[in-house]
């Protein structure tokens, strides 16, 4: 499921990074920042839902999600100058990572925190 929702975010950024530069310039780069961020996060919180530890135990899950923006990053990085790397490339790379990343915290903690209410509850 990580690999597909990967696979998608391909083709949504893509549409949404050139529509906003389009029409918006140069602030269309910090919606599409703010846009990927935001659909890592979902993503990966509904994948890391209910796991207490999503940080240490689901590596493979936030690797498999950011395949195609470190594949982006690369071919940035192989074919393009300085500019684009840090404008394109980098923007790409931390929305996906650390929008995963937070999104697996979030997850965690909120497992945590429910784990630990019916901790509280106790037997009936």
């Amino acid at each position: 499921m990580a690999l597909v929702l990967s696979v998608l975010f391909f083709f949504l950024s893509m549409s949404i990074g050139e529509a906003s530069n389009h029409y918006l310039g140069d602030a269309g780069y910090v919606i599409t920042f703010v846009l990927m961020a935001a659909y890592f996060f979902v993503c990966q919180f509904r994948l890391s839902h209910g796991n207490a530890d999503a940080l240490r135990k689901d590596w493979p899950i936030i690797l498999a999600l950011n395949v195609v923006p470190l594949v982006m990053f690369i071919l940035v990085v192989l074919n393009e100058k300085w500019p684009a790397i840090l404008l394109q490339g980098l923007v790409v790379l931390i929305a996906g990572w650390g929008g995963a990343f937070i999104g697996a915290a979030v997850a965690s903690r909120a497992a945590r925190k429910r784990q630990g209410a019916h901790e509280e509850e106790g037997p009936k």
